[in-house]
């Protein structure tokens, strides 16, 4: 990571560090006992780090809400569609993502908007929505 330390966000590094210290021997514990009487076995379990993208700790959260997403969906059909920043606007995006990816959906949903209104066939049958990342959009 320290080969890399100059290239990634900062949110992104503290997400990793989180991540590599997630339920390690050497991090905080706590202790777990059993719940049958006869037992009462008690252990030390590692705490885990509790970032959302850490895959362990969110692993169950995160297949909820895909469940839970897929439930909400209409009886339509979806369609991907992937637009590309050009390269000389990486710079600029990488300093202002928040600025730029917010334009930069704006002019998708109107370019979209604009194929379908041009396409008769189209237009009867679809609704544009896009949607910007998540990484943008939450804490």
């Amino acid at each position: 990571m320290e080969q890399y330390k100059n290239s990634i966000l900062p949110s992104h590094q503290k997400a990793l560090w989180a991540m590599e210290q997630c339920r390690q021997a050497h991090g905080p514990h706590m202790l777990a006992q059993c719940t049958d009487h006869d037992c009462g076995q008690r252990r030390y379990i590692p705490h885990s780090c509790g970032h959302r993208n850490c895959p362990h700790c969110q692993n169950h959260e995160s297949q909820q809400w895909i469940e839970n997403q897929l439930d909400k969906r209409l009886p339509v059909e979806y369609y991907l569609v992937t637009f590309t920043l050009p390269k000389q606007l990486r710079a600029l995006a990488w300093k202002h993502q928040k600025i730029v990816y917010s334009l930069m959906f704006d002019c998708v949903q109107d370019t979209l908007k604009t194929f379908t209104r041009n396409d008769k066939k189209t237009w009867r049958r679809s609704r544009v929505h896009c949607h910007t990342p998540h990484a943008f959009t939450r804490a």
